[in-house]
């Protein structure tokens, strides 16, 4: 009798874990089962997310033309790229043992050649997914052009938010007050020790990516590329950064801050508070498309000069 009592008992707990695991998969959204391709990329989504992929793999070869140019590379190729809803659904597809943080919009595993894109945010609406492709191709693309070599955090974000086009109204502010108060960092502090408090990471992103839109824009992408090669050959960051450009690390740091004195010391003695951050936005924004215009003019030269 007791026998028969807990056999029945199992049978209903083994049901009710079937009720539940059947439930749960109800809930979860269908697998990615459909595939958009480009000459360079594989993009995995559901057949709802297809106008999604499709777009971006409209834009996706030109955009992977664009950065390898800058960088002198010719990987990485066919790059899968899986598009989740939202960030339980990037957990469902990321790599096993990866932990995604809840704000994360994209993810980049360069050894893999894998890309996690996140198509909404979690209130819902959709995110910038053509920039956060273009920031996290970028980390894949730079790691495979210099053979997977450490480098400096501030140098692999300033790249990707760079190469993104990524702007953000905080990091002008802070980029501005470091200049304006003569605090900022120096690239080898950055390197040794990348900050922590939210005001010191502002300030350091904004140098970052000012600095490589510097490198680029300022001397053109011929020792950018050469710097990368000596990167991929295993030479030292800073020893490579030197030999590129023919000059001392304090002289091309120095070289950059003359450039950023030039863009911004002179706001806050020809307006108040109230206009100040406005007048630093404009005028960051224009040095980035002047620098922009400057560097793809420099590439058409050099394609010139390397064509048949």
């Amino acid at each position: 009798m007791i026998a028969a009592f807990f056999a029945v008992l199992g049978v209903l707990r083994a049901s009710a874990s079937a009720s539940v695991l059947l439930f749960l998969l109800l809930l979860a959204p269908p697998p990615l089962d459909s595939q958009t391709q480009s000459t360079h990329f594989v993009f995995h989504h559901r057949k709802a997310q297809a106008p999604a992929a499709s777009g971006l793999a409209r834009k996706s070869d030109d955009l992977r033309r664009r950065i390898l140019s800058d960088l002198g590379s010719d990987r990485p190729d066919k790059t899968r790229v899986y598009l989740a809803l939202d960030v339980a659904d990037m957990r469902r597809v990321a790599p096993e043992g990866v932990r995604v943080p809840a704000w994360a919009a994209g993810m980049a595993f360069p050894r893999m050649n894998l890309i996690l894109l996140k198509l909404t945010t979690g209130s819902g609406s959709a995110t910038d997914v053509d920039r956060v492709f273009a920031h996290e191709f970028s980390h894949v693309a730079l790691d495979h052009a210099v053979g997977f070599k450490p480098l400096p955090r501030w140098f692999k974000e300033g790249f990707a938010i760079y190469q993104s086009g990524e702007w953000s109204f905080g990091r002008t502010r802070a980029l501005t007050g470091g200049v304006v108060s003569g605090r900022l960092f120096s690239l080898e502090a950055l390197s040794e020790r990348f900050p922590t408090s939210v005001r010191d990471i502002e300030l350091a992103y904004a140098q970052s990516i000012d600095f490589v839109s510097f490198l680029l824009g300022e001397y053109g992408p011929r020792p950018f590329r050469r710097m990368i090669g000596l990167l991929a050959s295993g030479w030292d960051f800073f020893l490579a950064l030197e030999e590129a450009y023919d000059d001392g690390l304090f002289a091309i740091e120095e070289a950059w801050h003359r450039d950023l004195k030039m863009r911004f010391t002179w706001i806050p003695l020809l307006t108040g508070t109230a206009t100040l951050w406005f007048l630093a936005a404009v005028v960051f924004i224009l040095a980035y498309v002047k620098k922009r215009r400057r560097r793809l003019e420099a590439m058409e030269k050099l394609d010139d000069e390397e064509g048949p």
